[in-house]
């Protein structure tokens, strides 16, 4: 019995050291994603998204690929945007093979008259390199 609460409680702090391991490099994603926007790396950002992302974007037909992504991000840089996510939720599957990051975005492209607020949702996965998104999706708050 004894043995059987010890191997419980191992797996168990292995399990919660695992979930906050990989909320620290999910968190790191999302520090990476702010630090290319900050740096106006349209590359560096299209590098966070799998090859096959599932893009999402309001009042739009849903598309796979990095078109998405890479038009807006080379479309922000281009202009000189700021663009910023915070984290407000993140949900890590048990076994880290899925995560789900919600948080909120600001993005302001002054040249494009754009100062806009927003949320967004993403789903990674593991890659070899750490994580990966697989699908991003977000919308504009309208305007108050």
């Amino acid at each position: 019995m004894k043995l059987s609460l010890s191997i419980a409680a191992l797996l168990l702090s292995a399990t919660v050291a695992f979930g906050d391991t990989a909320k620290a490099s999910l968190t790191a994603i999302n520090d990476s994603f702010n630090a290319a926007a900050a740096a106006s790396d349209a590359e560096a950002l299209i590098n966070l998204y799998a090859e096959d992302t599932l893009w999402i974007e309001q009042g739009k037909p849903v598309s796979q690929g990095l078109s998405g992504p890479r038009q807006l991000f080379e479309f922000v840089t281009a202009n000189a945007g700021k663009v910023t996510h915070t984290i407000d939720h993140l949900f890590v599957a048990d076994d880290a093979t899925l995560a789900v990051m919600i948080g909120s975005v600001d993005a302001v492209v002054e040249s494009a008259g754009m100062d806009a607020t927003g949320t967004y949702l993403f789903v990674l996965q593991p890659d070899d390199e750490g994580w990966e998104i697989v699908t991003d999706m977000w919308h504009q708050h309208a305007p108050e």
